[in-house]
């Protein structure tokens, strides 16, 4: 509640100190509006990362169960009774979706009335446009989503307590930092489409960190008390083994908030001159308390987390995640100002003048060369997230297996370079263009790249460096037991990415693809995750039976060349053109004719394909998946 209450007193302070509360001169909707929108945002941002921070601490960091191993021994009784982190983490999870569903219907009439310039007021002309407002414009559709996003997690906290449901539920949370992003300033910059990637890793980023900080502390009375059960890790209690766990996560969130920070700050400022605003001035004093929350979470990491059974240092370790929490609060209500004071750079996208811009967002690119493969780029910051946290994950996990073969390190990293190649070059920009470009691009995405993924061996690195949790709280190790026996079907992986491949080109869902973003997003990560299923299933299956490497050899053979063949048909148009709409309709002068190309799609995949289905084969002919990999005797 005093978080609550400080950040609407930041963002008073700050919306006067940037004048978005002033009074305007055309079509202003009245002190009311004005006051209370930034008011209104402050308390919905704060509220969402309230009720995702909680989700996120039940699925992943708190034991649903007084004390699991007793249950395990036969206790049925004390094993079905919660224990209390879990319950008040998901009764204050319940209590503020509530609070998250409100202020994002208010959120939705008051934006509303701030653009329109007129009163909110109960009379039918309001009515009616407010729905035109959620129904047809792009602002509205984004505030209407959110508005269901809030009602449908709200309602789920209060029906659901099983795990599988839980992280649905959870993810359904962290996903308002979509339409949330679509609306953002960042998002009216030039490159819009970057500047939506980057504001969705940014609220990601603050949904985990400060959610997380704000569930932690609800949870510290039921972890340091009386009540806090005989759950333990490894011997280590359980405060200290949940705030260990949290700060790694809370170390990642930051880099993620402060790296998307600067990219937003820079797509809003446009140069140094910027700075000299007073919203630039507002940008530096978030830039402030955010280099301080990380400090303070550093201080918790290097010293606190250590000395938490003292009790000296125990209190001083809670006090400053009380701290890092009215530093968080205040530094939501500066966002929420910020986000009703307008830019340097207006906010204000062009009017598209082409028809490649009416339909990609972007200008006709250059004729396709075989330089142009290189040259050209457009960073697209969530899979620039991505492979960073990958990349850093991995090499973590390197670092603590101490003996690691370079070669499977050398595979990993040269897949996450292909990755990054593939969604923020030439490939996925010409994709929108030229269909052959984008059989190609989704061709590496569900083959090459998930090959050299598969060959860096992730899940052996895991089982080497990440001890099964004894606590009861399900983990990424945990998680990856669930999905394993899906790994040791290579033929039914098979099927679900031929399947899938037919159903995105030859289904209105190719049109989904090209024609919004988030469809597009959400399809590269699926045929990225089928694909690394399909070659874990054929190179390192999880059956735990022995298989004859000749049997294994056959059956990688026979399913890559059925795959490439099958991707072959697809791409050379043996039914009608794809999307002819869509392409013919591009007004490209350059290049082959949409016919044409869509037959030399069939031979591009030929050629591309045909490189990582034989290095398939011979790395399956050289790869030794180890009999048995050790895991580390912490099981914290």
């Amino acid at each position: 509640m005093a978080a609550f209450v400080l950040a609407t007193a930041v963002v008073a302070a700050s919306a006067a100190f940037s004048g978005a509360v002033a009074e305007r001169e055309t079509l202003d909707p009245g002190a009311f509006a004005r006051w209370a929108l930034p008011i209104v945002l402050t308390v919905h941002h704060l509220a969402v990362a309230v009720v995702a921070g909680c989700l996120l601490f039940a699925v992943a960091l708190l034991p649903p169960w007084r004390d699991r191993a007793a249950g395990a021994a036969g206790d049925r009784e004390q094993r079905q009774d919660p224990h209390p982190a879990f319950t008040r983490a998901m009764a204050t999870a319940s209590a503020v979706s509530i609070v998250w569903v409100f202020s994002a219907v208010a959120v939705f009439v008051l934006t509303y009335a701030n653009l329109s310039g007129q009163p909110v007021s109960g009379s039918e002309a309001f009515a009616r446009e407010l729905v035109y407002f959620g129904t047809d414009l792009l602002v509205g559709q984004a505030w209407a989503t959110v508005v269901a996003i809030a009602f449908t997690v709200c309602t789920l906290t209060f029906l659901v307590r099983s795990p599988v449901a839980l992280v649905a539920t959870t993810f359904l949370a962290l996903s308002t930092a979509i339409p949330i992003s679509l609306v953002g300033h960042a998002a009216g910059s030039d490159d819009h489409f970057a500047g939506v990637g980057a504001l969705v890793v940014h609220w990601l980023g603050v949904l985990v960190w400060v959610g997380g900080v704000a569930a932690l502390v609800v949870v510290v009375p039921a972890l340091t008390g009386s009540q806090a059960g005989a759950n333990t890790s490894g011997g280590v209690p359980l405060a200290r083994t949940v705030l260990e766990r949290f700060s790694t996560l809370a170390g990642v969130a930051f880099f993620l908030v402060f790296a998307s920070g600067v990219v937003n700050s820079v797509l809003r400022l446009g140069d140094w001159e910027g700075l000299f605003t007073r919203y630039g001035q507002l940008i530096l004093i978030k830039a402030a308390a955010t280099l301080l929350l990380g400090a303070i979470g550093l201080a918790h990491r290097r010293w606190a987390i250590g000395r938490l059974e003292t009790v000296s240092a125990g209190r001083t370790a809670w006090r400053l995640v009380i701290v890092e929490l009215g530093i968080m609060a205040s530094i939501i209500g500066v966002t929420a100002a910020l986000g009703r004071t307008a830019p340097p750079v207006p906010q204000e996208i062009e009017p598209a003048i082409t028809p490649a811009e009416v339909l990609t967002g972007y200008l006709l690119p250059p004729e396709l060369s075989w330089d142009r493969w290189l040259t050209e780029w457009r960073w697209d910051w969530l899979w620039v997230a991505f492979v960073a946290v990958a990349a850093a994950v991995y090499l973590l996990g390197v670092r603590k297996a101490q003996v690691w073969p370079w070669q499977r390190t050398a595979s990993w990293m040269t897949g996450l370079a292909v990755l990054l190649y593939v969604t923020c070059s030439a490939p996925t920009i010409y994709g929108m263009v030229l269909f052959s470009a984008h059989s190609l691009m989704l061709l590496a995405l569900a083959v090459l790249v998930p090959l050299l993924l598969v060959l860096g061996a992730p899940l052996q690195l895991m089982a080497r460096t990440v001890a099964r949790r004894t606590d009861g709280i399900r983990g990424a190790r945990e998680w990856v037991d669930v999905v394993r026996p899906a790994l040791s079907y290579p033929a039914l992986n098979a099927v679900v990415l031929a399947a899938s491949l037919g159903l995105v080109y030859y289904t209105p869902l190719f049109r989904l693809v090209l024609e919004y973003w988030i469809v597009h997003q959400v399809a590269n990560l699926y045929f990225l995750a089928v694909g690394f299923c399909f070659m874990t299933s054929v190179i390192a299956p999880s059956s735990g039976r022995p298989i004859p490497r000749t049997a294994q050899i056959r059956t990688a053979a026979i399913l890559a060349g059925a795959l490439l063949l099958w991707a072959i048909v697809l791409a050379a148009g043996v039914l009608p053109v794809l999307e002819p709409d869509w392409f013919v309709n591009m007004a490209r002068t350059w290049g082959p004719p949409v016919t044409l190309d869509q037959q030399l799609a069939g031979i591009s995949v030929l050629v591309a394909g045909f490189a990582p289905m034989a290095f398939l084969l011979t790395a399956l002919i050289l790869y030794r998946a180890p009999r048995h990999e050790s895991a580390p005797s912490s099981t914290s």
